[in-house]
């Protein structure tokens, strides 16, 4: 059973949803507001074969699905005007103006108003005793910094939807948030065991 010591100090260790952090190259200040966030999933779908009274099923080509990410906004950072910023550097522009039609949004600048995505899985960093060492005794321990399990980098991400809120009212408390959708051409796993380093 992997439950039980023989498995490592402190036995199973599972990996736990609220140990996370997302990163972004070219937003910053934004790791710390985020509340949730989803990991990138795949489909593979397949087309039927038939040949007399069986089905033989081939795989199509692999599609990753969107993902989405909340923040809690704040006076600073200003989620919401970061995002807002970002539709503009990726070359939406309100019009204002006649010339202000003639620009749109591209691909490079959506791709360079985000940066790179990433999405790291951490551990509870903590102590680990010596073997034979007393549990009792504080000074036998020895520091341990939180660890990097898992790694997802999501390549050539844009943003395809930015919500500022759902609704304001005075019959709430809660705290406001933003909300995003992400679009990326595809996702690369790095499976680790490293000490966490803030980019």
């Amino acid at each position: 059973m992997p439950f039980f010591s023989d498995t490592g100090p402190g036995g199973f260790q599972p990996k736990r949803a609220f140990r996370f952090l997302v990163t972004f190259t070219e937003l910053t200040d934004l790791t710390f507001m985020v509340k949730t966030a989803a990991k990138p999933s795949y489909a593979l779908a397949s087309t039927p074969h038939k040949i007399l009274n069986h089905t033989f099923n081939f795989p199509n080509t692999v599609v990753w699905d969107p993902i989405s990410i909340t923040f809690i906004d704040a006076v600073d950072p200003n989620v919401g005007s970061k995002f807002y910023s970002a539709l503009l550097n990726a070359g939406y522009l309100p019009p204002a103006t006649s010339g202000d039609l003639l620009t749109g949004v591209t691909k490079v600048g959506a791709l360079g108003a985000l940066g790179e995505v990433r999405i790291k899985q951490l551990d509870g960093g903590g102590v680990l005793l010596p073997t034979g060492a007393d549990p009792g005794d504080v000074m036998e321990r020895t520091a341990l910094s939180t660890m990097v399990l898992e790694e997802w980098t999501l390549k050539n991400a844009f943003l395809n939807k930015v919500e500022f809120g759902s609704s304001l009212s005075y019959a709430e408390e809660g705290l406001v948030e933003v909300s995003v959708g992400i679009t990326y051409d595809f996702a690369t796993y790095s499976p680790k065991s490293t000490p966490y380093k803030s980019d």
